[in-house]
C-alpha cells in the first residue's frame, strides 16, 4: 500500500476559480478533467494523483493512479477507503443483508 503524505494547506494546488491568477500566493489550477466514479455500495473512485483538503486544513495526498475515497464514514484511513463498507451494510440499501426487526 502506498503511503499517504500530509502537507500544510498553503502548499496545495488551487482547484477553485477564486484561487487562480488573482491570488499572487497561489499558482493557477491545472487544466484537466478529473474522472470520479461512484461505486454502488462503495467508495468514490477518483483518477489520481489527488490532494484532499481536510476540514482542519491539512492536505492528504496520494500519488496512486486511482484513489478510493470513503463514503460510508467507517474507514480508519479517512478520507481514503479501507473497505470497511464490506463488513456492514446500511439499512434500506440493496446488496446486503437486511437488519433484523426489533424484538
Amino acid at each position: 500500500m502506498e503511503p499517504v503524505h500530509e502537507q500544510p494547506a498553503a502548499a496545495k494546488t488551487p482547484t477553485r476559480p477564486e484561487d487562480g491568477p488573482g491570488r499572487p500566493d497561489r499558482a493557477p489550477a491545472p487544466a484537466r478533467t478529473v474522472r470520479v466514479t461512484p461505486l454502488e455500495e462503495g467508495p468514490l473512485l477518483v483518477d489520481g494523483p489527488v490532494e484532499v483538503v481536510m476540514p482542519d486544513g491539512t492536505v492528504r495526498r496520494s500519488e496512486r493512479p486511482v484513489v478510493a475515497l470513503c463514503r460510508c464514514r467507517r474507514s480508519l484511513r479517512d478520507p481514503f477507503c479501507d473497505t470497511s463498507h464490506r463488513r456492514r451494510s446500511r439499512p434500506g440499501r440493496s446488496g446486503g443483508p437486511s437488519p433484523a426487526p426489533p424484538a
